[in-house]
């Protein structure tokens, strides 16, 4: 746990929410944290504790930006005058170095610096073995290394930035993401999912070196509207298939044009993607009346690490929201139509009564894809339940004064209770959405 004392800024080209304490965690770890703490009341002139913070913040930097990286990388001039430097600031460290401390502080530091001259000198091989794994699954124009290409695949919504991906690939085919995901750990890399990048989980955020995320935007394909039975229902509705790069608002606008909802609509829908929305279980304020991403899943694709491709689909869909006393299932099926496992969940495990989503159950019984954040595969396409527009809709609009939430908390509660069911001619609450001072 961090303290007041810990909260020193002095390492240069740190301009992020990160503290030294931080920085030097991530780049070193913690017993280089404890022996820089111990030299810290031990300064004289504090020259030495200089330079060595700015070897710190130019390894930071340069680890942190692909631009200043890209330099390195393609310039032989410019990375030996940068070694080069560091090196003599190190030495002019150690000449004054007067104990033991110091120089296990240095040659952590050392360590740091020579993994760093590694990884920019053999960047350009590195990039040419990954180019001749990937290029052929998805073309070697979709395998993508430039620094803006790189640096705007390093976090998501959250801003959170601790590794640059080493390159990013863009499956323009459904088919190619299961092969791809196989190739990239035939190289000892890791993957990364991510459709738009507007989660706010971490979902996309590259958390170690050696990551190659990979962006599904080009699988962007509403594939079919149909209409299907539902035995379970004893009803017939309409279900939209479509890739996993779709971006909901689109969804949603060809849903309307046919008379019909998407209802899955969480904040981001003008940017959020298909894929995204399943791996995050995403809501909205449509989740009041026909609940989360999962409620309205009738099937979805997902490719593996393996290289294998799941599909998992839902068995006895009742054509609305899951309620605690349900009994849920989805039979897990791989390429060939063949069973890999059959999960059952009662309405009660998927989510807490009166929350209508639990974030804190990631597993899900095993559900693959739902609510995993991509951490178990790539979401590559899915169908949802289409739902009748209401023939008119009111909007009501509530303003609250004071400091707390009390009174509108107890109004939310009335108004549900007002809605108790939601049947065919029957008024329904449709949705709920809370503006406070910051969200306005």
């Amino acid at each position: 746990m961090s303290t007041a004392a810990d909260t020193h800024r002095e390492i240069p080209f740190n301009y992020t929410s990160a503290d030294d304490r931080l920085l030097v965690l991530q780049l070193l770890g913690e017993r280089v944290w404890e022996q820089l703490e111990a030299l810290r009341g031990r300064r004289v002139t504090g020259r030495s504790a200089r330079l060595l913070q700015r070897v710190f913040g130019e390894v930071f930097i340069h680890r942190r930006n692909p631009f200043l990286f890209q330099e390195l990388v393609y310039s032989l001039a410019r990375r030996r005058r940068f070694f080069g430097n560091l090196a003599k600031d190190l030495a002019v460290v150690e000449q004054g170095a007067g104990e033991p401390l110091v120089h296990e502080v240095l040659s952590a530091t050392r360590a740091l610096v020579a993994d760093l001259e590694r990884r920019t000198a053999r960047a350009p091989a590195e990039r040419q073995r990954i180019l001749a794994a990937l290029g052929p699954v998805v073309g070697r124009e979709n395998v993508l290394f430039d620094p803006f290409t790189l640096v705007s695949h390093a976090t998501d919504a959250t801003d959170w930035r601790l590794h640059l991906p080493v390159a990013v690939a863009m499956p323009t085919a459904e088919a190619q993401v299961a092969p791809l995901l196989a190739a990239i750990g035939s190289l000892g890399l890791s993957a990364i999912p991510r459709g738009a990048g507007t989660g706010l989980t971490g979902g996309a955020v590259p958390l170690r070196p050696d990551c190659v995320v990979v962006n599904t935007e080009k699988l962007n394909r509403i594939l079919a509207v149909e209409e299907r039975d539902f035995p379970a229902a004893g009803a017939r509705a309409s279900v939209m298939r479509l890739e996993a790069g779709v971006i909901t608002e689109r969804a949603m606008e060809e849903a309307a044009r046919r008379g019909l909802v998407f209802a899955t609509d969480p904040t981001s829908s003008w940017a959020c993607t298909i894929g995204g929305n399943v791996a995050e279980n995403a809501g909205g304020k449509m989740a009041v009346l026909w609940g989360t991403c999962i409620d309205n899943l009738v099937s979805w694709s997902m490719a593996m690490p393996s290289g294998a491709t799941w599909t998992v689909r839902r068995t006895g869909h009742r054509l609305r929201k899951i309620l605690p006393g349900d009994e849920v299932a989805w039979q897990v099926e791989d390429a060939g139509g063949r069973p890999v496992r059959t999960i059952s969940l009662r309405g009660s495990e998927i989510r807490r009564n009166g929350l209508w989503k639990d974030i804190t159950n990631k597993a899900l019984g095993g559900l693959p894809g739902v609510q995993k954040e991509g951490t178990d595969g790539v979401i590559t396409s899915a169908e949802f339940v289409l739902y009748r527009q209401y023939e008119s809709t009111a909007t009501l609009c509530l303003e609250f004064f004071g400091p707390d939430m009390e009174e509108a908390s107890e109004v939310v509660l009335a108004l549900s209770g007002a809605f108790p069911a939601a049947g065919a001619g029957q008024e329904a609450l449709q949705a709920l959405e809370h503006f406070d001072d910051e969200y306005v």
